[in-house]
């Protein structure tokens, strides 16, 4: 079905008789082609979906076949796709002149009880009464050939003579105080009502107030997004008054400046209110694509739109310890890269510029997605939260500890003693960027000190090696460093500062070196006992017996 030739043939038909929609619909019109004093000739147009390859349909109502019969038009017998519907209603107002004329009587009204009414074919339709209809339908739009296109839904007209159709006293009245409560519309221009018929056929829409021309339009977008839009065009072809709700200015801004079919805005030759519509919902689709990004985040990650705005959203992330993180993420310039905003506590944990994100910096408009830059964050988020989980575990174990968070380099000191020497292992641990996907790299930095001890050399080197073997991403660095710690134990040789033994003369067992040892040291002057040693020390003096000062509470038995 052509609409746009339809509203044309339309536009055509009201310049000559006068017809309405029915029920709104531009493809179905009624009215008449000619009228008497006495009776109207209506007729109904249905235009079908193969218009205009193929004629409209004609439905003629009573007056029209009781004198004419079987109508037959060549016009319409004749059509092809140029021809016009209007030429068909001038040649039937012809046909009906041409046959009142010949009739040589002026037939005298006659009883409507004697009037025998031929039954209408099944198949055919016949347009009811005005009273048939639910009230609404008394605001329709109407066609007529004066001064409007489209008006209210037409009624058989009450003849203006009683006699001319006699009826029962009590019908007629009821007929007359029916039509008197009936208020007739506001006539409209012929140009306005074109641009209502047009709107209609794409927009629901809600007359404001007497104003025809002054609507309320719901322009639906999405499933879960109907946006309400005023405007009123009374002074069309003179440029619109739009009024959009806060949430598409902020899309759109200033639809004067944003609209080009506003800002070109040419009197002596206005676009259809129907194109700016259709501009507005066109650059909207925005709103659609926005939607379908949401739903890819949603689908991995807690999030919910932001009260108020349609392209924002607050977006949750959880990491170690069940903390949670939230981030705002405004897709308004979407298909470029979303507008996020980190909290100062989520900086600090990510340590990276959004700009210099790799799927920031790497976007490409139509074929990255925000749920990209948000699956990098949350990785940033998890891998730093990983990392300072593990500092935090080494802190409570090794005192000289340090982070340089920049460079993702862990330097640790553990101190050891080889025969009667001490030494320190100065260790250096570099953290990939995929820590801890991948394992991290460990080296000694004192390694020339150690040279000469050939045993704990090995036996690092060993420990390194069997530790990295089953790296996976669950291993931790404490992991590591206790069994480093243990190695270095091992070859340690250390005596009893009481004893001045290696094994403890209570239980036998040496002093370091082994997951289970007699192991306790001094926490002032960190001198080395057996623990038997140390209980007994204690016991019999009440404090080191190396420096003389008294140890805390909790290591007196």
């Amino acid at each position: 079905m052509d609409g746009q030739r339809i509203l044309k043939e339309a536009q055509k038909i009201a310049s000559e008789f006068s017809f309405w929609m029915v029920s709104g619909n531009i493809a179905h019109l009624y009215g008449h082609v000619y009228e008497t004093p006495e009776k109207k000739y209506e007729l109904e147009i249905k235009f079908g979906e193969d218009f205009p390859d193929s004629p409209p349909q004609l439905i003629y109502h009573n007056a029209i076949k009781n004198l004419l019969g079987n109508v037959k038009l060549n016009k319409l017998r004749m059509w092809t796709p140029g021809s016009a519907v209007v030429d068909i209603l001038k040649e039937l107002n012809l046909k009906i002149q041409e046959t009142m004329k010949k009739t040589t009587n002026v037939q005298q009204p006659v009883q409507i009880s004697e009037v025998k009414i031929e039954q209408a074919d099944s198949e055919e339709y016949i347009t009811p009464d005005l009273d048939a209809y639910p009230p609404e339908l008394e605001n329709n739009i109407q066609i007529n050939s004066s001064d409007a296109l489209f008006y209210s839904e037409p009624t058989d007209q009450v003849p203006s003579k009683a006699e001319d159709y006699p009826i029962e006293s009590s019908k007629t009245t009821q007929q007359e105080k029916y039509e008197e409560s009936i208020e007739e519309p506001q006539p409209i221009g012929v140009e306005i009502s074109t641009e209502l018929g047009l709107i209609q056929q794409y927009y629901a829409y809600d007359q404001k107030g007497q104003n025809p021309a002054d609507i309320t339009i719901y322009m639906t977008l999405t499933i879960t997004k109907t946006f309400i839009i005023d405007i009123n065009f009374m002074e069309y072809p003179q440029k619109p008054i739009i009024s959009l709700p806060e949430q598409l200015i902020n899309i759109l801004g200033n639809p004067y400046e944003s609209i080009n079919m506003l800002k070109k805005w040419n009197v002596k030759k206005p676009v259809h209110i129907i194109d700016i519509l259709h501009e507005i919902e066109n650059n909207l689709q925005i709103i659609t694509h926005i939607e379908n990004e949401a739903k890819k985040i949603l689908n991995e990650y807690k999030c919910e739109e932001i009260e108020g705005e349609i392209t924002k959203l607050k977006v949750h992330l959880v990491t170690y310890g069940f903390k949670e993180y939230v981030l705002e993420l405004d897709l308004t310039a979407y298909p470029k890269p979303p507008e996020v905003i980190l909290s100062s506590e989520l900086q600090n944990i990510i340590h990276t510029p959004i700009n210099s994100l790799n799927s920031y910096k790497n976007w490409k408009e139509n074929e990255s997605e925000p749920v990209e830059i948000i699956r990098e964050i949350a990785w940033l988020v998890d891998k730093n939260s990983r990392i300072n989980f593990e500092i935090e575990l080494l802190n409570e174990h090794y005192k000289d500890l340090k982070y340089e968070n920049t460079t993702q380099t862990l330097k640790l000191n553990m101190k050891g003693k080889m025969k009667t020497q001490d030494i320190t292992f100065e260790f250096q641990i570099n953290l990939p960027k995929d820590y801890p996907m991948k394992m991290p790299n460990i080296k000694v930095l004192n390694e020339f000190e150690i040279d000469t001890h050939e045993k704990i050399k090995s036996d690092l080197q060993s420990s390194f090696k069997d530790f990295f073997e089953e790296w996976t991403p669950y291993s931790y660095l404490i992991d590591l460093f206790n069994l480093i710690s243990e190695k270095i134990f091992e070859v340690s040789v250390v005596a009893c500062v009481i004893c001045h033994k290696i094994e403890c003369p209570t239980c036998g067992i040496r002093i370091a070196g082994r997951r289970e040892s007699c192991h306790v040291e001094c926490p002032h002057c960190e001198r080395a006992y057996h623990k038997h040693c140390w209980e007994q020390t204690i016991k019999s003096f009440g404090k080191c017996g190396f420096c003389l000062k008294p140890p805390p509470p909790e290591m007196i038995y």
